[in-house]
């Protein structure tokens, strides 16, 4: 017998009801291109938003874990191991995509006129 604080707790009828069509989904212009269409929206304001949202990510776990350990019974462990999947699938993304910006950066750099 499974007990009820090792299950996690998702209902998966709901989050058969919450999805979209694609087509549904690309015309709220979801994702990257809605960015560049927005208005006001400049290249710092994007990048301390993105910054921002990770920065939530890396802390979500901590949270979590800590509800966890205090007794919170809403939250589980394959919560808190979800959030650090996240957080670390964020970091690594970040720092991939702070190298390849470095080597455009070294590339235009190089380029003689």
């Amino acid at each position: 017998m499974i007990e009820n604080r090792l299950v996690p707790n998702i209902d998966i009828l709901s989050d058969f009801s919450r999805t979209m069509p694609i087509d549904e989904f690309s015309q709220k212009g979801f994702g990257v291109s809605s960015m560049k269409d927005a208005p006001g929206n400049d290249f710092k304001t994007v990048l301390s938003g993105l910054v921002s949202d990770l920065n939530n990510d890396i802390a979500k776990p901590d949270q979590l874990l800590n509800q966890q350990m205090t007794g919170n019974s809403e939250v589980d462990i394959h919560d808190v191991m979800a959030a650090m999947s996240k957080a670390e699938l964020g970091i690594s993304l970040a720092t991939q995509i702070t190298s390849k910006v470095v080597n455009a950066y070294n590339t235009v750099m190089n380029i003689s006129i």
